[in-house]
């Protein structure tokens, strides 16, 4: 290709014999050309356009009229101020190990990439910035990534992973059409607090497809044991569980089983503290596992439109809230002895509604995190206390009042 200047570099599916700049006639190309595409592109200061299919991502199984194979990882490297913009396309990695994408550090960046389809047990695409870019900087920041789909056919790999293990990834809009993976479909990680911050981001994922899956699978894990620097992100994602599967040797493909209980898929496993997240989920797990709170997740606001599967809280510090379209279930528990507190461990906001009064000297109401309150007087019949997640409830009395908790739809 020559060095004239021109608007953007063209990679186009005959590349370069119809016209293109690159492709996959690119002389020693592992990569269709992109990755050639993309270097020329870096060293030249110019933008990158991926040229797309007839109106369809393919033209029906097997027909590669619109795919771009790679045979080794396709490297974004670091960027500012760099487009690369394209029609919906198919990235198609053959390798049996390694990440098909991975994007490095970038700075005031937009990129627009097809359908990225891998069956390697790491990840379909990898946003993890380790190189120093312009300002010396390892860093994500101030982009945008736009993924027609992101699949990961492996029963050990993932869809899309965020590390920060060596630089932070922040302010930054990743949106994907579609998740479609057999392992996790997307996973956030700061290395268990060792690497950089995951803040200010916004994820949206409109359909996160766990059907297809053959058990074993996790629509979004958010951090790992030990997580302290996710926090301050916006989360939008659906997803669907699978309703069992099985080989069919005659169909020669996998096919809904009923009956198959998936237990062991999750909906989301937060680690993470102080997110925001609006989730949807259909379809069967087990009890519990639409969203699992683990031992370091805290402050953390979910907005739920359907949690058929319910919750499990294994959270130290209970201060995780969940607000439901619907009503969800709280079980009321008994009054504590004299002296002593009941916390609202639910991740809901309860009022605890007074039914007798008893006979209550002093009572006080404690923060999750925060000082307590101490009321010297009594409960009456009628009264209602709310108690946010984590809060606690003390009484000191002669006489036990008895009580019932109910759900507060905030």
């Amino acid at each position: 290709m020559d060095t004239a200047p021109r608007p953007y570099v063209r990679v186009t599916l005959q590349g370069p014999h119809d016209g293109g700049d690159f492709g996959p006639h690119t002389p020693g190309t592992r990569t269709s050309g992109l990755q050639e595409a993309l270097n020329w592109a870096h060293r030249h200061c110019r933008d990158v356009y991926v040229f797309g299919g007839r109106g369809g991502m393919h033209g029906g199984e097997g027909v590669p009229d619109n795919v771009y194979t790679l045979d080794e990882t396709l490297r974004i490297p670091w960027s500012q101020d760099f487009r690369m913009d394209g029609g919906n396309y198919v990235l198609q990695y053959r390798g049996t190990t390694g990440h098909a994408v991975t994007i490095d550090s970038q700075m005031n960046c937009r990129y627009k990439l097809g359908l990225i389809v891998s069956g390697s047990p790491d990840a379909a695409v990898a946003v993890r910035p380790v190189t120093p870019g312009p300002d010396d900087f390892v860093v994500i920041t101030a982009s945008v990534f736009d993924f027609s789909a992101i699949v990961s056919a492996h029963p050990q790999g993932t869809g899309l992973l965020l590390d920060s293990t060596h630089g932070p990834i922040i302010h930054s809009v990743l949106f994907a059409e579609e998740t479609n993976t057999q392992g996790t479909a997307v996973y956030v990680t700061d290395a268990g607090g060792r690497g950089g911050a995951i803040r200010n981001n916004r994820l949206r994922m409109m359909f996160g497809n766990q059907h297809h899956s053959f058990g074993g699978c996790t629509g979004l894990r958010l951090g790992d044991p030990g997580s302290r620097h996710i926090a301050h992100n916006e989360l939008d994602m659906t997803f669907l569980a699978p309703q069992g599967v099985h080989f069919d040797p005659v169909q020669k493909r996998y096919v809904a089983t009923a009956g198959v209980e998936p237990t062991d898929t999750v909906g989301a496993l937060i680690h993470a503290q102080e997110n925001r997240l609006t989730l949807d989920f259909s379809g069967r797990r087990g009890p519990g596992q639409d969203v699992v709170f683990e031992a370091d997740a805290r402050d953390n606001t979910l907005y739920v439109h359907a949690m058929p599967n319910g919750v499990t809280n294994r959270a130290r510090v209970p201060t995780n809230r969940i607000v439901t379209a619907g009503r969800p279930q709280i079980d009321t528990p008994p009054v504590p002895a004299s002296g002593a507190e009941t916390v609202n461990a639910s991740p809901y906001t309860v009022q605890v509604l007074v039914v007798s009064a008893g006979a209550v000297q002093r009572w006080s109401l404690t923060p999750g995190q925060g000082e307590a309150q101490v009321i010297e007087g009594g409960l009456f019949a009628g009264q209602a206390v709310w108690l946010e997640p984590g809060d606690r409830m003390g009484l000191h009395y002669a006489q036990a009042p008895t009580w019932r908790w109910l759900p507060v739809r905030t």
